[in-house]
C-alpha cells in the first residue's frame, strides 16, 4: 500500500524539466523550510480532502512532535478491501520508536532515532521532511516546469502566499498550490489538480482478447482526473508534556520483530513468564545474550 501522503513528493518530478523560478517565490519556499526547521515544538491537524488517484486515500491525521526525537504521528486512511477507516500510529517516547497498523493488526517496536534527522517518516509529508532538515524544495529548477507567486488569499481568515508549482507534462496538466502563512510562513493549505490533455483522435488498434472477462472494456481504460488537497491547523511550539508520547500496546495487536532483532546480543527483552527452580524460588529466565555468554565461557574451559 502506497500512501498518496507518501506520493506527495514525487508530484514535482519532471523528467527533462528546465523550470523557470520565480526569486519571489522561491524566497517564500526557502523560508518555509526554514520555518518548520525552527520549530521546536508543534501540533498539526490534517484533514485531507479529493481522490489521489488509487493511492491509499488519506481522512485525517493529526501530528505532534517535541524535539529532540519525541513524535506521535497519526494518520487515519481507507484501505482498499481491507478497512474502511483504519489508522497507522507512529511514536516515539524517547527510547524506543512503535508503529502499529490496524489494518494489519501489529505493531513494531524499534531503539528510538536520537534526533528528527534520523527518525525519517516517508508518508508524514512535505512540512515533515522540512523538520527533519531535508529542503523537499532543493533543486525545483530541474523538477518543475515553473514556480511563481499565483496571489494572497485567506485560510480561515489568516492570509497567505499562494505559490504554484507547475509539472505538467505533453499528456497532462499537474499543478500543485501551497498556500503559506504570511505571519509564520508555515503551510495551512495544499492543493494538487492534474488533468488529462485532450489529443487528436487516432484510429483504435484492434481490441484484444479479453484474457479475464472480468476486465473492463479498452475505452474504459482512461486517464481520469486527479484532484487531491488537504487544510492543516497548525500550533507552532506547543506544549507537549512527556504524557502525550506514552505508548500502550494496542490490545487487537501483535508485537512483530523481525528475526535479526529477536537474535540481537544487545536484546534487552525478557520473556514474560517466570522460571521456578526445585526449591521452590523463581530463577531469571536466559536471554540470546545470556546464551552466548555461556557459550563463550563453555569453549574455554574446553580449551
Amino acid at each position: 500500500m502506497r500512501s498518496a501522503v507518501a506520493a506527495l513528493a514525487g508530484v514535482f518530478v519532471v523528467a527533462g524539466a528546465t523550470g523557470d523560478v520565480h526569486p519571489d517565490a522561491r524566497k517564500v519556499l526557502g523560508e518555509t523550510v526554514k520555518a518548520y526547521r525552527s520549530l521546536k515544538s508543534v501540533r498539526m491537524e490534517t484533514t485531507y480532502t479529493g481522490n489521489p488517484g488509487g493511492f491509499t486515500k488519506p481522512l485525517r491525521s493529526l501530528l505532534t512532535m517535541r524535539r529532540p526525537n519525541l513524535l506521535l504521528y497519526e494518520i487515519w486512511q481507507t484501505v482498499p478491501g481491507v478497512m474502511a477507516n483504519s489508522v497507522m500510529r507512529y511514536l516515539c517516547d524517547g527510547k524506543h520508536l512503535f508503529i502499529y497498523n490496524q489494518a494489519e493488526r501489529y505493531y513494531t517496536r524499534e531503539k528510538a532515532p536520537r534526533d528528527l534527522k534520523s527518525l525519517r517518516l516517508s508518508n508524514a509529508g512535505i512540512e515533515y521532511a522540512a523538520m527533519t532538515g531535508a529542503d523537499p524544495f532543493a533543486g525545483i529548477e530541474r523538477q518543475a516546469r515553473s514556480v511563481r507567486l499565483e496571489g494572497m488569499a485567506e485560510v480561515e481568515g489568516e492570509p497567505v502566499d499562494v505559490v504554484l508549482i507547475d509539472t505538467g507534462t505533453a499528456d497532462r496538466t499537474a499543478e500543485a498550490r501551497f498556500f503559506i502563512s504570511r505571519n509564520d510562513r508555515l503551510i495551512r493549505r495544499f492543493t494538487f489538480e492534474s488533468i488529462p490533455i485532450a489529443k487528436e483522435p487516432k484510429a483504435p488498434p484492434p481490441p484484444r482478447e479479453r484474457l479475464n472477462p472480468d476486465d473492463p472494456p479498452e475505452q474504459e481504460l482512461r486517464q481520469l482526473p486527479v484532484r487531491f488537497g488537504y487544510d492543516t491547523k497548525v500550533t507552532p511550539n506547543v506544549k507537549a508534556p512527556d504524557s502525550l508520547f506514552g505508548w500502550e500496546a494496542p490490545a487487537d495487536a501483535l508485537l512483530y520483530e523481525p528475526l535479526h532483532q529477536m537474535l540481537s546480543p544487545d536484546r534487552e527483552w525478557r520473556p514474560g513468564y517466570v522460571i521456578v527452580g526445585k526449591d521452590g524460588k523463581r530463577q531469571k529466565p536466559l536471554t540470546f545474550r545470556d546464551l552466548v555468554k555461556m557459550g563463550k565461557q563453555q569453549q574455554r574451559r574446553r580449551r
